[in-house]
């Protein structure tokens, strides 16, 4: 045996080389490999869950390649993070979870590591707060407390850096707004983040309805948020409400339907009162200038297809009967419109001879 300069070796050279790969070689088995660690492996936390039958990835200090996969084997280590850490790979398909926000969230390494000692965290946290907005909440509107202090992980997460509870908002946010968070909690509960992501738009201190594709006018500006949304308490809720007159107010339509759905046809946002329609089948050319209040003629307002003619003209049922005598049953004495289509003396003649149709009557 040489140098490389063409050299031979001692014998001495030679053994000592031979007990010193004898001595890796042996290490390497007696370790399982450990030899080779850069540092610790974690040793778990107060409250262990077990996977794979260890606790910790201390339990794995002696079985190297249960996270390092030989290079030869093409195996992604990000893989066999996952064959341990399941729930993590369910979680990656729901984005409703920490890890299903991530883009890359298969990329444990990015996040996490290892062999930094026993008592060591698993997370490196550096560089979350400009990327906090991949985990579905943005910190756009929380650069500082209440108390003008740049916030901290601990003042939302406390000691654990990715457990959360909602009741932190709440905390937070009563020292400075301690009224309206009462109200607030009591009406939507305290789930904050089934709404909220940190970058809510709101102008003038209000929500922008607008934005959602139902503007709110009129009568609707000064409506309470839990007046139409009356079970919803989350997000894709609000986003899923109503978005037609009916789909609020059929529940309470004094119509009965007996005007179909297109309540814009008569009604605006302004008011229930003042509405207009159309009222081509009996032209309204009754009254001053073609006016007259809708309860003069239909004294119930929850049943407009009931009318009565005698509060303007000076007849009885007595009267009627004897001026049409042989022409109108009993039963059709309240039913003038059943001859006098057009409110019109001769009985049939004046359906035409009314207003154009189309013409709108205000009352």
């Amino acid at each position: 045996m040489t140098h490389l300069d063409g050299t031979p070796l001692s014998r001495l050279g030679v053994a000592l080389a031979l007990v010193a790969v004898v001595g890796v070689v042996t290490a390497a088995t007696v370790t399982g490999g450990g030899i080779f660690s850069p540092g610790a492996l974690h040793a778990g936390d107060s409250t262990p869950s077990t996977l794979q039958g260890v606790t910790s990835h201390a339990g794995l200090s002696r079985q190297c390649g249960a996270c390092h996969a030989a290079p030869w084997s093409g195996t992604r280590m990000d893989a066999q993070c996952l064959d341990c850490h399941r729930d993590v790979r369910r979680a990656l398909s729901d984005t409703s979870t920490l890890h299903g926000h991530l883009a890359d969230a298969s990329a444990c390494i990015s996040c996490h590591t290892e062999h930094r000692g026993a008592t060591a965290g698993l997370t490196r946290v550096e560089g979350f707060g400009s990327a906090h907005g991949e985990f579905g909440f943005s910190l756009a509107a929380h650069r500082t407390t209440s108390g003008g202090t740049p916030f901290g992980c601990s003042d939302c997460h406390g000691s654990e850096s990715f457990t959360f509870e909602t009741t932190r908002c709440e905390s937070c946010h009563r020292d400075y707004q301690e009224a309206f968070i009462a109200r607030h909690v009591r009406e939507w509960g305290s789930d904050c983040q089934s709404c909220h992501d940190g970058a809510d738009r709101f102008t003038g201190g209000a929500f922008a309805h607008d934005t959602t594709g139902f503007v709110l006018d009129g009568g609707h500006v000064s409506t309470a948020c839990v007046s139409c949304h009356t079970e919803t308490r989350t997000l894709e809720g609000f986003r899923g409400g109503p978005t037609t007159c009916v789909g609020c107010h059929r529940a309470d339509d004094e119509h009965r339907g007996e005007f179909g759905d297109d309540c814009a046809a008569c009604h605006t946002t302004a008011s229930w009162e003042g509405a207009t329609m159309e009222h081509n089948d009996f032209p309204l050319d009754h009254g001053e200038e073609g006016r007259i209040a809708c309860k003069t003629c239909h004294e119930n307002p929850k049943d407009y297809k009931a009318y009565t003619c005698y509060n303007c003209h000076e007849h009885s049922p007595a009267r009627v009967q004897a001026q049409h005598r042989g022409e109108v049953s009993t039963r059709n004495l309240d039913d003038c419109v059943r001859c006098h289509r057009g409110g019109d003396e001769e009985g049939g003649e004046g359906h035409e001879r009314g207003r154009r149709r189309g013409d709108r009557d205000e009352h």
